[in-house]
């Protein structure tokens, strides 16, 4: 009957322990990078002030998140409707161009202020990644049309199309 008992306050004494670590990690912005630190908070019933950029967006091995007023967003250009982001230092910025309009999808290219985002290219992505649009190695980016959450780019080199992407609205102003 000891054993018994012992085994089960020492299960449930785990159990709590596994939730509070996950709590901890919705309230210090420590969530996974396909997932949003508002979506954790709802799962776990309670509120976080949404201020920082969700983690869908945070370095590959790197808790950190950026603040929605420290942005460095992206121009489109009402002349040619090109895209274009030249790096700022006391400004973040972490752009990425995803296979389809959602967040989930395949990762295509990247634009970042953080060298850990953009040296060796461990998000993998198939255009690379890049600190600004002057270094993309002649890649351009070109508006096609807004959607609800996403704008559509097609990814030109040499007036060639290589593919379209998709990059949340968020990260975009237009001139």
């Amino acid at each position: 009957m000891k054993i018994q008992l012992t085994a089960m306050l020492i299960s449930l004494l785990l159990l709590s322990c596994n939730n509070r670590r996950k709590t901890n990690q919705v309230q210090t912005g420590n969530a996974s990078p396909d997932t949003g630190v508002a979506r954790k908070a709802e799962a776990n019933n309670s509120t976080v002030e949404n201020t920082m950029v969700p983690a869908d967006t945070a370095a590959v091995g790197s808790p950190e998140a950026i603040s929605e007023d420290q942005l460095n967003k992206a121009e489109v250009s009402m002349k040619d409707s090109l895209i274009w982001l030249a790096a700022n230092m006391r400004l973040d910025h972490r752009i990425f161009g995803y296979e389809k309009p959602d967040t989930n999808s395949k990762k295509m290219i990247l634009l970042s202020i953080f060298t850990s985002d953009v040296k060796g290219n461990p998000y993998h992505c198939p255009y690379g990644s890049f600190y600004e649009t002057n270094e993309m190695d002649g890649l351009q980016l070109k508006f096609v049309s807004d959607g609800d959450k996403f704008i559509e780019v097609k990814v030109k080199k040499e007036e060639a199309v290589l593919g379209r992407v998709f990059i949340d609205k968020k990260w975009i102003d237009f001139e």
